[in-house]
């Protein structure tokens, strides 16, 4: 196991007095810097935005329509697949632009492929040709750059660790700098 310990330099962060840990099994200083891993670990929040285009944005019908187990199985496959291939999509689409596909609209790019899909035509030459034409519209759906925000850590509930949230975490005041510009490795 490999542990990086950090700090953070900007003032508007919380937690910027406490000395963070991360462990690893990734050894290789070289090949895995500790800055680079430590600005990796907040994409791990990028699974949740993964589930709420599968349930929110993707899914059309509440409920799944097949009734055997098995039917069940092969939906949700479909589903899956389908939102891999919206994510390809996105990721081509971003590759044309030169930008990092996150700044790619999800719900964009699925109302584009709704729309486009029934256009689809049989010969493989003519599918290149639509195809570059949906990632060309595809990369037209740009989103503009994330702002550096946080969230107070604190809960609505009576009965947990967290503090209560209070009129003063509504509206916190935000990150001066990017989240990887603040980063101070501790040696």
């Amino acid at each position: 196991m490999r542990l990086i310990e950090d700090t953070l330099d900007d003032p508007q962060r919380p937690g910027k007095e406490e000395r963070h840990r991360l462990l690893t099994t990734l050894l290789d200083a070289e090949l895995d810097p500790a800055l680079t891993l430590v600005c990796l670990y907040p994409e791990r929040w990028e699974e949740e935005l993964t589930f709420d285009e599968r349930k929110t944005h993707q899914r059309e019908r509440p409920v799944l329509r097949r009734q055997t187990p098995a039917g069940v199985v092969q939906e949700v496959d479909a589903s899956m697949l389908a939102h891999d291939l919206v994510r390809v999509l996105m990721q081509e689409a971003a590759a044309t632009q030169q930008i990092d596909p996150q700044r790619v609209s999800f719900t964009g790019a699925l109302k584009i492929l709704r729309c486009r899909l029934p256009e689809c035509p049989t010969r493989p030459r003519q599918i290149r040709q639509w195809y570059r034409r949906l990632v060309q519209e595809v990369a037209e759906e740009i989103l503009p750059p994330r702002r550096h925000r946080i969230n107070p850590r604190v809960i609505k509930q009576k009965m947990s660790k967290w503090p209560k949230k209070r009129a003063h975490h509504r509206h916190p005041p935000q990150p001066t700098k990017p989240f990887e510009e603040s980063i101070v490795l501790c040696h």
